[in-house]
C-alpha cells in the first residue's frame, strides 16, 4: 500500500493505492473559523466497497494527522452520517443535537496548539494530564498558564506519561482530561466537572471554577 498526497487548488488530497489503483481517498480543505483563523475540514472520505475494513482509511488518516502535527494545526473536523466509522480515530460530536448540522465531528490533532486557543480573563495556572491513545505526541503532562492581565493561554508539554520526578515518584498533574472530553468541553458539549478529573482533592472546587471560566476562541 502507498499513500499519495497531491495538491488540488486549496485542498490536500490523500489517496491510498495498490499497484497504481486508487482504493481510498479523502481531502483536507482549509476553512475560516469563528475568530478568522484557518481551520481544516475533512471531506469526501471514500473507500471502495470490496476494500473496506482493510486498513486503507487508517493509513490515510495517519498521514493526515502526521501532516497536521508537523504544521502544529490544532484540530480537524468533518461532517458525516456515519459517526461510528470515525469514532475509533478519536472523532467526537462537537455540535449540539439541535444544531442545523448535528453530525459534525471534531478531533484534536495538536494539543498544545489547541490549548492556546483558550482565553482567561484572570491569571490562570494549571498542570494538566492529557490522554490521547492514538497520537502519542499529545499524550503527557502540560503546564498551562495565563498572565495576570488575562488573554490567551500558553501551554508547554513538561513530561511524558511515564516520567517520574527526581525521587522516582510518578508525576501527577492537578487535573486530567482526554482529548475527546477536551474538545467537547471547548465546544460546550461538556461542563468542566464532567470533562476534567481533578486529582488534588483539597483544590477540587477551586480548579473546577478556574477551568469552567475558560473561553474557547474558535468555532467551526
Amino acid at each position: 500500500m502507498e499513500v499519495e498526497l497531491r495538491v488540488e487548488g486549496r485542498n490536500l488530497v490523500f489517496a491510498a493505492k495498490e499497484k497504481d489503483q486508487v482504493i481510498s481517498t479523502l481531502s483536507v480543505s482549509p476553512d475560516i473559523g469563528g475568530n478568522g483563523e484557518p481551520i481544516y475540514q475533512i471531506k469526501n472520505a471514500f473507500t471502495k466497497g470490496l476494500y473496506r475494513r482493510r486498513g486503507y482509511m487508517d493509513a490515510i488518516l495517519k498521514e493526515v494527522f502526521d501532516c497536521m502535527l508537523s504544521e502544529q494545526e490544532a484540530f480537524v473536523f468533518l461532517g458525516t452520517r456515519e459517526p461510528v466509522v470515525f469514532a475509533k480515530y478519536g472523532f467526537v460530536q462537537i455540535v449540539k443535537p439541535q444544531d442545523p448540522f448535528p453530525d459534525t465531528l471534531g478531533r484534536i490533532v495538536d494539543v498544545k496548539s489547541f490549548l492556546n486557543l483558550f482565553e482567561s480573563e484572570k491569571e490562570f495556572v494549571l498542570s494538566l494530564r492529557i490522554r490521547d491513545d492514538m497520537l502519542p505526541e499529545n499524550d503527557g503532562v502540560y503546564m498551562i498558564h495565563c498572565g495576570p492581565e488575562g488573554g490567551r493561554l500558553n501551554a508547554v508539554k513538561i513530561a511524558n506519561p511515564a516520567m517520574s520526578n527526581a525521587e522516582g515518584e510518578k508525576l501527577v498533574a492537578e487535573a486530567e482530561v482526554t482529548v475527546s472530553d477536551l474538545i467537547q468541553f471547548a465546544f460546550g458539549l461538556k461542563e468542566a466537572k464532567g470533562a476534567f478529573k481533578v486529582t488534588v482533592s483539597i483544590k477540587k472546587d477551586e480548579i473546577c471554577e478556574r477551568i469552567s471560566k475558560l473561553s474557547f476562541k474558535q468555532s467551526v
